[in-house]
């Protein structure tokens, strides 16, 4: 009887060997994710969940009961740092090692440990995924700049079957990169007059994919520079009588000439040549920067009373033009230039001085009196008439 009964003891232990092996086998046909919810989701539910939630007592894995988000968990736990490295951790816990609170919830050769132990192989071998890295996206123009270069692309087809996260581009000699997020990728740090090509690469949760196939060579060059500023007459400032009219130009192709227009009328060309150390301290890399002024005196009062604009317009070597202009306003005497000594007499005039203005009343002025105030101007070094009253 003893004989008979292990006979039939072989034999089942026999038969549930082989149910298992086709069930494994089937099994490494599976994503792990589908093993997760066809195999592991119910063991989970019942043997593991009662402690491991959010709150709960169980450290590490928290469930939800979504198969989905509750997969995810095992992901992130087994392959952290690397894939597959926890694996073992699990499989100790489940069965009441490495102080496990929870003790034994799947004993050592059950059928259930032996489906975690399936699912800890197939977590370990992809990832938890069937995602792979990025294909390669397909290179496009490449713009130079400066010292730099924007690089243009397309994604690739196959994601891999996760969301690409970031691009990275990467220069061809000096392997100078730059990341983004979607096209284009700018790089800097290149050299001017350095011949350079670019390849790109995709990234998602598994990995950075190929490398694009090189760009057509670009070589960054120093960005051209043209620049023009009016600095008197002062904008938004009250000017009368003679004064300067005076500003600067540079431009990496060099100036021809400045034009100056009033209210949008050419009058004339300015002196262009006079030294301005500042203006060279500031571009020191153009040519002729230190000899780049523009001045002359011009007579406001010319001009009728109320406003007006002025326009300093620069021409380099190529023919372009920069422009910069000031709106201001003009007071004025009756004449537009008071020629004899004696015109204008004080002695019967009053004034009071306030901060850096001076006022002054019953200015006899060519024979007729007028009531003054004049202000103190930086960019002239002096007092200039600001009220004609």
């Amino acid at each position: 009887m003893t004989g008979f009964l292990n006979v039939v003891r072989r034999m089942a232990l026999s038969l549930l060997g082989m149910a298992t092996l086709i069930h494994f086998n089937s099994a490494s046909a599976q994503t792990a994710e589908a093993y997760y919810v066809n195999e592991i989701a119910p063991i989970v539910q019942i043997t593991c969940s009662n402690c491991h939630y959010a709150g709960g007592i169980g450290p590490g894995l928290k469930f939800t009961g979504s198969s989905s988000e509750d997969h995810n968990q095992f992901v992130q736990y087994v392959n952290d740092p690397t894939p597959g490295a926890r694996a073992n951790t699990v499989l100790t816990k489940i069965r009441g090692g490495a102080s496990h609170g929870g003790g034994a919830p799947v004993p050592q050769g059950s059928v259930e440990y032996q489906k975690f132990s399936q699912y800890m192989e197939l977590l370990s071998g992809d990832g938890g995924s069937d995602t792979a890295v990025p294909g390669a996206p397909t290179i496009g123009s490449v713009t130079a700049g400066d010292g730099s270069a924007v690089v243009n692309f397309t994604a690739p087809s196959d994601d891999g079957g996760a969301a690409i996260s970031s691009y990275t581009a990467t220069s061809s000699p000096g392997d100078r990169s730059a990341s983004c997020s979607a096209s284009p990728c700018t790089v800097t740090g290149l050299t001017n007059g350095q011949s350079y090509r670019f390849s790109v690469t995709a990234t998602n949760s598994v990995g950075e994919g190929p490398s694009s196939n090189l760009s057509d060579s670009v070589v960054p060059v120093a960005a051209s520079v043209f620049r023009v500023a009016l600095e008197e007459p002062v904008s938004s400032e009250t000017h009368t009588g003679v004064g300067n009219l005076r500003g600067w130009a540079v431009s990496s192709d060099g100036i021809a000439k400045v034009e100056i227009y009033i209210d949008g009328a050419y009058a004339f060309d300015a002196p262009y040549g006079g030294n301005r150390g500042d203006v060279g301290g500031a571009f020191p890399d153009i040519s002729g920067s230190r000899q780049s002024g523009f001045s002359l005196a011009f007579n406001y009062s010319d001009l009728s009373s109320g406003p007006h604009r002025v326009s300093a317009v620069a021409y380099n070597a190529l023919g372009d033009t920069k422009e910069s202009a000031a709106d201001f306003e003009v007071v004025r005497f009756a004449s537009s230039f008071i020629a004899s000594a004696d015109a204008v007499n004080l002695n019967q005039s009053s004034c009071a001085v306030s901060s850096d203005e001076i006022s002054i009343v019953d200015a006899l002025v060519e024979g007729a009196l007028y009531d003054l105030k004049l202000k103190w101007r930086r960019a002239e070094q002096g007092f200039e008439i600001i009220e004609i009253r």
